[in-house]
């Protein structure tokens, strides 16, 4: 307990110092938490794609004609398909955006991990203008069960409006994206009704394929038939279209720990330099410790000390600020980012092995010098050692 006031003593002793220290200290860990979540999201929406699911889009951009869908039905080796469609818009003011897929009750059949019940699904088919919501943006803009929200969009049905009304009957927790998923699935067949242009036209065909092995085979079989047609497709599977998502942004494992690596090297040449710098002032300090009795011993333990309180603080600090911090930065980029970002528990525990190395690592030469140090050397302010 005798080392604690001076540790406190030794880190106080230059407030500026201490602070600016810290603060970057802080700034480093909440990049890392970041990355980490990158990285994260990458890996699980790799692990989420499937190897027997099949998306079937136009292979030129035109949409196709949801008949196509008896057809892909049709093919060896296909068990489900669902027509999906999007359509983008707004609640109340353009800042709260709002992305909607338009489905049929066969969809969540085929992607099961979205999460809605059979009574969901149901009540989706029945209710022409039901929708089912994700809890997150659910969450964003407080919406319950039963409630009628219109959303804003570009597309005019047939009245001329371009405000679209929706009623929840569900809201459901996508496992797929957990805390990101800021959408909502309508009904198909409500809006195809409606609106007044592309009427029977999709944006995709999400597809179950019996045989994962026979991926290649299947998807050429679908784009042979639509070969001639006008709206020719472009079939792949569900892992290959998220893998291909994944290399937009390059290498995201090494990108993400080449920097996580970078800037920890920066911040243990920073954590040195200080500690170095706060010991070459305090010689005669620990000089007078040594005479009072203090070990060679005690005065490394009092500079590793000092390092392990400054980094603990401030790298516990970062680490809770991207904790708390985090879901509302993940609902802020959600809208456009292709990855999504997850931050996994296991994040803190590495943070912490982080604080505890780069403690170790900037107090250990500093601490050395001082066990080494002569105390007559120091108390006349020969710096040797």
């Amino acid at each position: 307990m005798k080392y604690i006031p001076l540790v406190l003593a030794e880190l106080w002793r230059k407030p500026a110092r201490t602070i600016f220290t810290g603060l970057s200290i802080i700034v480093v860990f909440i990049l890392l938490g970041i990355l980490a979540s990158i990285d994260a999201g990458s890996a699980h929406l790799l692990e989420a794609a499937r190897l027997d699911r099949m998306l079937v889009d136009p292979r030129f951009g035109a949409p196709m004609p949801s008949s196509y869908e008896a057809k892909i039905l049709a093919v060896p080796g296909v068990t489900a398909v669902s027509a999906v469609t999007g359509l983008g818009g707004y609640y109340q003011n353009r800042k709260n955006s709002v992305g909607m897929m338009l489905v049929k009750p066969s969809f969540f059949d085929i992607r099961p991990e979205a999460g809605a019940s059979k009574k969901q699904i149901d009540a989706l088919d029945h209710k022409p203008n039901g929708a089912i919501v994700c809890a997150t943006l659910a969450g964003t803009y407080g919406w319950r069960v039963g409630d009628n929200v219109p959303v804003n969009t570009s597309t005019l049905q047939q009245n001329g409006s371009k405000v679209w009304s929706f009623k929840i009957v569900g809201i459901i927790h996508d496992i797929d994206a957990p805390g990101g998923s800021k959408c909502m699935f309508a009904n198909y067949r409500y809006f195809d009704d409606l609106r007044s242009v592309d009427k029977g036209l999709v944006r995709r065909f999400l597809v179950r394929i019996k045989n994962p092995a026979r991926s290649a085979a299947t998807g050429h079989a679908i784009d042979e038939i639509f070969r001639n047609s006008p709206a020719p497709t472009r079939s792949s599977l569900e892992k290959t279209d998220a893998q291909a998502r994944v290399q937009q942004f390059g290498d995201v494992e090494f990108l993400t720990r080449g920097v996580s690596g970078a800037v920890l090297f920066m911040l243990l040449f920073l954590t040195v330099n200080t500690m170095m710098q706060s010991v070459r002032e305090r010689v005669r300090d620990f000089g007078v410790l040594k005479t009072l009795g203090y070990s060679d011993i005690g005065v490394l333990a009092l500079v590793l000390g000092e390092s392990l309180l400054l980094c603990t603080i401030a790298g516990a600090s970062g680490i809770a600020i991207i904790n708390i911090a985090f879901p509302f930065f993940q609902h802020a980029v959600a809208d456009f980012s292709l990855i999504p970002l997850l931050l996994p528990p296991s994040a803190a525990v590495t943070g912490f092995g982080y604080i505890l190395l780069v403690a170790f690592f900037s107090a250990f030469l500093p601490a050395l010098r001082v066990k080494r140090l002569n105390v007559v050397d120091a108390l006349t302010g020969r710096r040797k050692g």
